[in-house]
């Protein structure tokens, strides 16, 4: 039990572990394409740059007669990073190829833009600059709510939930925008990822409860086993010491002229050998029952006088005063196997006189579909009911001490009437008795 419990704590703790380092790559694969993303709105935040600065251009009258700003570069391999040719892009991902040299372009375009022209224009028109960072980023399938963009010297008040990019031209600082978070984005496309971690997460989550379920169960059963062993050696050993007892008390001090102390010793033994024969019974029952291919021996039975010579065996087994009521024709007859069909009884009956008051008023029904045995008995608590046909289970009764048990009474009963076929249904009320019924179903 110790490796055991060492061996669970290890698991859970492995569990745990495993479950945050998937939490926190989840992170760092959100925060990865959040900054791809980041980076795609700046590069149309250039452009609406580059779109505005244009538009200022040829209103102050700084473009040629056709309202078109002409540009003169010159660029060298390393201001484009080793730009590809067409035949090269076509085979790289559009965003190694293109995207990078577009970026680089742009960012060329405007720089020249700022420098050559930034002194002769003004203040920029950002009403503009946002009416064309919204078109632009839409071109883009993005659809934020907010977007707001400000010089670097002004201030905004914004929500801490807006993603905010500075804007930069040569290093310097130039815009400030905001806008509203492409987080359905970014989620969409970590979908994939997100769905599949949480299934996995589940079926983990699910095994593992299962597996403690088992455990747990297999730990009560164990439990109840031991119960039962302790339980029963202590019943065997009580009727063999008395037994024992009352044999060496006639062995060593005979005397052949007190016959009611012969008779007071030798009965004595004879209840006990009796009960140790019962518990005996129980233990080889318990045995028969796991055979896997125990088989019925049945034959054809006349109830009523079967039923009428258990009851009468159990009236003089019992040990308190018992009135037992037999309803069955004479003629009733079943098939069934006679030996455990007559355990079945012995042990339906036994129990209602055992969980019962002082006296036990006790009814066995029965006809050729059905036999149901009912009592005035202490009853059986609901939140039990569904348990007492369970391997050494006992039903719990704080105000019961004086019965003892070994829970595998109704558990033979249960299984022997499965064996047969046929099904058994309990109806209980504490404080007002119970009623087994044992249906014949296959005949």
């Amino acid at each position: 039990m110790k490796h055991f419990k060492l061996i669970l704590t290890v698991t859970r703790i492995t569990i745990t572990l495993l479950f945050a380092a998937n939490v926190i790559f989840m992170v760092k694969l959100y925060n990865s394409i959040k900054e791809r993303y980041i980076d795609d709105v700046e590069q149309c935040l250039r452009r609406a740059d580059q779109i505005e600065i244009v538009d200022r251009i040829i209103n102050a009258g700084l473009g040629d007669e056709d309202n078109v700003v002409r540009l003169q570069l010159g660029l060298q391999k390393s201001d484009t990073d080793g730009a590809m040719g067409t035949e090269e892009l076509l085979e790289k991902d559009y965003s190694q190829g293109y995207r990078r040299v577009d970026k680089q372009l742009i960012s060329i375009i405007t720089g020249y833009l700022h420098d050559n022209y930034a002194d002769q224009l003004g203040k920029p028109n950002l009403a503009n600059m946002e009416e064309a960072f919204r078109r632009d980023l839409s071109f883009s399938g993005f659809y934020p709510e907010e977007i707001h963009i400000i010089g670097p010297e002004d201030t905004f008040e914004y929500g801490s939930d807006l993603w905010h990019i500075s804007y930069r031209i040569n290093d310097v600082l130039t815009y400030n925008a905001y806008i509203s978070p492409l987080t359905d984005h970014i989620l969409k496309e970590m979908s994939g990822v997100i769905v599949t971690s949480v299934l996995i997460a589940l079926v983990l989550t699910a095994g593992f409860w299962y597996l403690l379920h088992i455990i747990n169960r297999l730990r009560t059963i164990e439990e109840m086993k031991d119960d039962f062993t302790n339980n029963m050696t202590h019943e065997l050993k009580t009727p063999i010491a008395i037994a024992y007892a009352a044999n060496d008390a006639l062995l060593q001090f005979p005397d052949p002229h007190d016959e009611q102390r012969t008779k007071k010793y030798l009965t004595a033994a004879l209840e006990q050998l009796s009960k140790l024969t019962g518990l005996v019974e129980n233990i080889l029952a318990m045995s028969m029952e796991r055979r896997k291919h125990l088989t019925m021996a049945k034959e054809k039975i006349n109830l009523r006088p079967f039923l009428a010579s258990i009851i009468e065996q159990q009236k003089l087994r019992a040990d308190k005063p018992c009135e037992i009521t037999l309803n069955c024709a004479e003629d009733t007859v079943i098939n069934a196997d006679p030996t455990h069909f007559s355990n079945v009884i012995s042990n339906l009956i036994d129990n209602s006189i055992k969980y019962s008051g002082d006296t036990v008023s006790i009814t066995v029904n029965a006809d050729s579909s059905v036999v149901s045995v009912s009592d005035n008995g202490i009853g059986i608590p609901p939140k039990s009911l569904p348990d007492i046909f369970n391997k050494f289970y006992r039903v719990p009764h704080g105000n019961r001490s004086d019965v003892r048990g070994y829970g595998i009474g109704l558990f033979y009963v249960k299984s022997i009437i499965d064996r047969h076929g046929w099904r058994i249904e309990v109806e209980s009320k504490l404080g007002k008795g119970s009623r087994f019924t044992i249906k014949f179903t296959e005949q």
